[in-house]
């Protein structure tokens, strides 16, 4: 991969660790009150006891770094990508580049054909195994996560937010990115260049899990960035824009981007939990309290990742669909 003027490098990307990060033992009783909390204030969290087998993670990794080594012409036959598939530095349509390579898979993998996982090496269907099952454990712990929140919030319907994860005609997607060392920050001491740049994600939740190579970063309220510790054995988990509609703003849809590292490669695992294309996205009329008023419009999850993908990364998504109040 060589480095582009419109991958931005400044010594202002960088950022000391941040010890702040909530964290969440999904077995602990006070885990509801406690995500919440992390989701009205940061809109991100950690989780531990998460109850995802550790060989399940390996073995998938395993995988995506075996696909990532291979040559850039072998890796090329996955894509590009329409949706699904492999890219390389081109992030989305709209000419948002970063140093990241990727692979963005259909969380429902019979939709995604055998030519295309066999360039993953002779079988196949070891790969579509490894897959399902990563997804399928990612998924319960999200649905998990979306019910706490629910009781948390103290919704008398618990799966009010997970039954549009775990429904069959979810709209959600499996993203493996691979941010190979970039030899040119050597040159240039105290810079980092974006891998990834700045966005909200536009679903309901984000699983992300990373090796141990340092560079997620998110954005805090007052727009100061701060660096996440690694943690491969561990998730977090991040608010999605349709989660911040559904709130009514209460939690927040947390703003974040990796960084490039000069000598280690960073391999990420994220799965976003999106709802049905044609589920209907609004504030929840159970958390409008007196005469709280919605912000948002309603829209359907088709109409808003419509307007989503039609974006620039760094956009606020959520503009075109919030009420204007009466002046």
């Amino acid at each position: 991969m060589r480095s582009s003027t419109s991958m931005a490098a400044a010594s202002s990307f960088s950022a000391a660790f941040y010890s702040g990060i909530p964290l969440i033992d999904l077995s602990a009783p006070d885990a509801k009150q406690l995500i919440v909390k992390a989701c009205e204030e940061l809109g991100f969290f950690k989780v531990v006891k998460h109850g995802v087998p550790m060989e399940l993670i390996s073995s998938l990794e395993s995988e995506s770094t075996k696909f990532f080594s291979l040559p850039l012409s072998e890796k090329q036959r996955a894509g590009p990508p329409s949706p699904f598939g492999y890219g390389n530095k081109q992030i989305g349509r709209n000419g948002d580049v970063g140093w990241v390579e990727y692979l963005l898979l259909n969380t429902h993998l019979e939709s995604n054909s055998d030519g295309f996982l066999s360039i993953f090496g002779q079988d196949p269907q070891k790969l579509r195994s490894a897959v399902n099952d990563y997804i399928s454990a990612v998924r319960n712990m999200a649905g998990e996560i979306l019910e706490l929140m629910a009781e948390g919030l103290k919704i008398q319907q618990r799966n009010v937010f997970s039954k549009l994860v775990m429904d069959e005609q979810s709209d959600s997607v499996f993203r493996v990115n691979h941010y190979p060392p970039c030899p040119d920050l050597q040159a240039l001491k105290g810079t980092n260049m974006i891998g990834f740049g700045e966005h909200t994600d536009p679903q309901i939740i984000s699983v992300l899990r990373s090796n141990n190579t340092s560079g997620f970063q998110i954005s805090l309220a007052d727009g100061n960035w701060i660096s996440v510790p690694p943690d491969h054995s561990s998730f977090f988990i991040n608010v999605g824009d349709s989660l911040q509609v559904m709130t009514n703003g209460r939690f927040k849809s947390v703003k974040h981007r990796v960084l490039t590292n000069s000598s280690k490669s960073r391999v990420s695992m994220i799965y976003f939990g999106g709802p049905p294309l044609s589920e209907k996205i609004a504030p929840l009329a159970s958390l409008m309290q007196g005469e709280e008023r919605s912000l948002y419009k309603e829209f359907t999850w088709f109409e808003y990742k419509r307007s989503a993908y039609n974006s620039r990364l760094a956009d606020n998504r959520l503009v075109p669909f919030e009420r204007i109040a009466a002046s």
